[in-house]
């Protein structure tokens, strides 16, 4: 069946189309006025099975779970487009209807997400707030907060932003992988109907696990694989909501939808709960990069003449296709290999083998045990660096934009000429011709020292002092290359 593959009008979700449907990252973009332009406290309580267990029983268990979990699900809205005045920068002076009102005339983009930390800490998909300035968040009891990315890792499809607020209810991860067969809760914002709050539920089972997305991996440049499969609905707009257990425990992230030709009746997908997942978010919480490992080599799973050509006698390996010239493997391993064993852990299928590879620390040999003209043998390898063509938020690449400049920390090999670098504050890294700031001197290149009086180390200090201070109370005071400091007031 001939397939072609396409991207949307606008960023955030891939597209693969078919006659038979159409595979998407399932946020969802809007244009104005709603048009849509498609692609893109804690949850504690423990619920028991019992013999008797009837239908009425189980919508019970339906209600129960949402109250539980819905207070730590989100909806996401955010947007790449420029305004003039920093509205929706403060939490308590503003609210759904005018975040609705502000974003009615611009594209946006929807999604979901889901707090980690009571501190303000959100999870989401990397492809919902990718390259977007502006990002809000609505709780499920209609409250909106003005939100920051703290980190992102493309690769795996996950972002952690921060809102300002405390004391907020968190989700709980599942400890055991989903199954086949078991129930299967989705909270969201589907094509932002969340968006005011009240997030929306939709149930169903697990499908299936270990599925794999190549074709939307490829064209977006990121891991799908090892996923739950569900029927519960998942529509673009539910992209980094989470999927939950009949215990009120998150079992995955939303990430995929396949939708039929009628836009009906789409199978979803979800990155599932592991403990690799759960030191991503951790990381990113720390402003800490993901670094993955690279082997430069492509592996297909194995068929069974190619298993037998192999001289094995049991399933499982991957079979080296090829290698990439002048890569780590470029010397050691060759196409036909088949490696049944990688750093210890043995490999059942070409997906496993890649999240291994991108597991395992770099610059440090491990031993790979690979077939070869039927004849067993350990080969220590090292992989490097895997270099990304997506640009991930750290902690040294955080940005905000607020008074017209956008602004982010000081790089630590950032050249201020003669003059001496400032102990701290924050880079001004571009600034509109129309800021009142640039007529009064201020650069690319200048610092911000102080803001209301209150010394700003990163955007996260800044993001506090913005919201909890009267906007004509925030003075600020440069620090310029010079080392000259100066007040300048808006």
């Amino acid at each position: 069946m001939e397939r072609c593959l396409a991207r949307s009008a606008r960023r955030g979700a891939a597209i693969l189309l078919s006659l038979s449907g159409l595979l998407i990252s399932c946020s969802s973009v809007e244009g104005p006025l709603g048009r849509r332009a498609s692609a893109d406290g804690g949850a504690t309580q423990q619920f028991e099975m019992s013999d008797n267990f009837g239908v009425y029983d189980l919508e019970q268990r339906f209600q129960s779970i949402t109250r539980q979990v819905a207070p730590a699900v989100v909806a996401i809205s955010a947007t790449d487009a420029k305004f003039e005045n920093d509205a929706g920068l403060q939490a308590d002076r503003f609210n759904a209807e005018k975040l609705a009102a502000m974003l009615a005339t611009v594209d946006r983009t929807v999604g979901t997400g889901f707090i980690v930390d009571s501190d303000g800490y959100i999870v989401t998909n990397d492809h919902v707030i990718s390259n977007n300035e502006r990002i809000w968040v609505t709780t499920d009891n209609h409250h909106v907060y003005p939100a920051i990315v703290v980190g992102s890792d493309p690769r795996s499809d996950v972002a952690v932003l921060k809102i300002p607020a405390t004391k907020l209810p968190t989700i709980r991860f599942a400890e055991a992988p989903a199954k086949r067969g078991q129930w299967t809760m989705a909270l969201g914002n589907p094509y932002g109907l969340a968006g005011g709050g009240e997030m929306a539920v939709s149930v169903g089972i697990v499908s299936a696990t270990g599925r794999s997305l190549p074709k939307l991996s490829s064209h977006e440049e990121r891991l799908y694989c090892d996923l739950i499969q569900t029927t519960a609905q998942i529509n673009p707009g539910n992209s980094g909501g989470p999927l939950f257990n009949l215990k009120g425990e998150m079992i995955g992230i939303n990430a995929a939808v396949i939708l039929s030709q009628k836009v009906t009746n789409g199978i979803g997908f979800a990155i599932p709960v592991t403990p690799h997942l759960r030191q991503t978010i951790d990381d990113l919480k720390q402003g800490r990069e993901v670094v993955y490992g690279f082997l430069g080599v492509h592996v297909t799973s194995l068929t069974p003449m190619e298993r037998k050509e192999a001289g094995l006698s049991e399933d499982g390996g991957a079979r080296i296709d090829a290698i990439d010239a002048n890569s780590p493997a470029s010397a050691k391993l060759k196409a036909g290999d088949t490696v049944v064993n990688f750093n210890g852990q043995p490999v059942t299928d070409g997906d496993q083998f890649v999240r291994l590879v991108g597991e395992a620390q770099i610059d440090r040999p491990v031993t790979a045990i690979v077939y070869r003209g039927g004849k067993s043998m350990s080969i220590s390898v090292a992989t490097t660096r895997r270099q990304s063509p997506m640009a991930a938020v750290t902690r040294d690449t955080q940005r905000m934009r607020w008074r017209g400049m956008l602004l982010g920390p000081i790089p630590q090999h950032w050249d201020f000429g003669p003059a001496h670098k400032p102990p701290s504050g924050l880079l001004v890294i571009a600034i509109d011709e129309k800021c009142p700031f640039a007529r009064g001197g201020v650069v690319e290149g200048s610092v911000i020292a102080t803001v209301a009086g209150k010394p700003v180390g990163d955007i996260m200090q800044l993001q506090r002092i913005v919201n909890d201070t009267p906007p004509d109370s925030c003075s600020i005071v440069f620090s310029r290359t010079s080392g000259q400091i100066v007040s300048v007031q808006e």
